[in-house]
């Protein structure tokens, strides 16, 4: 009696079923990508003729494009079964009578194929439980970061969501300070400032939140999730305009002092020299590890938002990736106690702070006492913002 087709049909069933369950937990591209490459891996390292996928031309059009997962899914997996299923009925028409030997080879391949299918629901598993607790190493455009803040507010605009961090008040020496261990000379006198309550956003406003209030990019896009770039402090009023209009809520940019105070780590601080640390090559994008690499470098250019370590307040990228604009008018400071500052009023200076450093600038840029001031119609491709409220 020949072995019936149906023990490996219902094998293939039970293979598409598992990884279906498995992938649909997830729509990060990255990973459906590395599932499909992780099940090649798998079948190469089986004996010939045990193919979990065949055709991985698809993980190539998975890379791609924006292609719905389950037709790809279902592409992959049908060609696997109808290879499978010409090769049990071509064996059930040239086997004319059963032997001990065909049997033991019968069983064998049962045995392989079973195998398989445990294999590729492990490694899916393994991979959809992954993607939601650890980051991928590339800086993909999928790439988020894990919010650690104890208190924050998650809105959403037009599908994007971004999260803004409750700062409780306090007071805090503002300027060049002695954990700095350098200054520039607008950073002194230091000066003792007092803050109410407010909220920061947890990262910089990213092209994809932009998109979603603006329904444009006026920068070359790099992703959903790395900072907006090349904007002006015009640029950011009309952007807070547009998003306050779409919200009901009172956005602005941040002012210098909150800017400052919120990268110390607020009444949290334990003293850093960069916004979340004292050694820069933990917490921020600059030129060692981004500009100096080189365009040919993957790490050249900004980046996602939140792929370096968080500050005491669980926000990132206030040391690094991009400047941003505060909504004071640049003023040196006086050395005098001071409470909510909010800059120089009705003042003739035209020139804007903007704080923070960025990937084409030297470490002491991304000080948290390091200022620098541009004109409010003044763009760059290192320039983006971060709300406050």
């Amino acid at each position: 009696m020949t072995q019936s087709p149906n023990n490996n049909e219902s094998l293939i069933h039970s293979l598409k079923q598992s990884i279906r369950q498995c992938i649909e937990q997830t729509d990060d591209q990255s990973t459906l990508t590395r599932c499909l490459e992780m099940l090649q891996a798998a079948r190469k390292r089986q004996e010939e003729g045990d193919e979990i996928v065949k055709d991985m031309a698809v993980t190539g059009q998975l890379r791609g494009a924006s292609s719905d997962k389950r037709q790809l899914l279902d592409y992959t997996l049908s060609t696997q079964q109808e290879e499978l299923s010409a090769g049990t009925l071509a064996n059930v028409e040239t086997s004319e009578e059963e032997t001990p030997e065909k049997l033991l080879q019968q069983r064998l391949l049962n045995r392989r194929m079973l195998l398989g299918v445990l294999t590729a629901v492990a490694v899916c598993a393994i991979i959809v439980f992954a993607g939601h607790y650890i980051h991928w190493s590339d800086d993909s455009d999928k790439q988020k970061y894990v919010t650690v803040a104890e208190k924050y507010e998650t809105i959403e605009v037009n599908g994007v969501q971004f999260n803004m961090v409750s700062i409780e008040g306090g007071t805090f020496t503002m300027g060049a300070t002695n954990e700095d261990g350098e200054e520039d000379s607008d950073e002194l006198p230091t000066q003792k400032v007092t803050l109410s309550p407010f909220t920061i956003g947890e990262t910089e406003v990213t092209q994809g939140l932009w998109k979603a209030v603006m329904g444009n990019l006026p920068a070359s896009f790099d992703g959903d999730y790395h900072p907006m770039k090349d904007i002006s402090w015009d640029d950011c009023q009309e952007f807070i305009d547009s998003l306050n209009k779409l919200t009901g809520r009172h956005f602005h940019l941040p002012t210098e002092a909150q800017w400052e105070y919120a990268a110390r780590g607020g009444n949290r601080s334990k003293g850093y020299k960069y916004a979340g640390g004292s050694h820069i090559e933990e917490v921020a994008w600059f030129s060692a590890n981004a500009w100096d690499k080189g365009k040919d470098s993957p790490d050249f250019g900004n980046h996602s938002v939140g792929t370096r370590k968080p500050n005491e307040l669980g926000l990132y990228d206030m040391s690094g990736n991009v400047w941003e604009w505060c909504q004071d008018s640049y003023a040196r400071y006086d050395g005098t106690p001071k409470k909510d500052p909010t800059g120089p009023q009705n003042s003739s200076n035209s020139y804007r702070v903007n704080r923070g450093g960025s990937w084409d600038y030297i470490a002491t840029s991304a000080r948290c006492s390091n200022r620098r001031n541009r004109t409010p119609d003044f763009r760059n491709f290192n320039l983006g913002m971060r709300l406050a409220e």
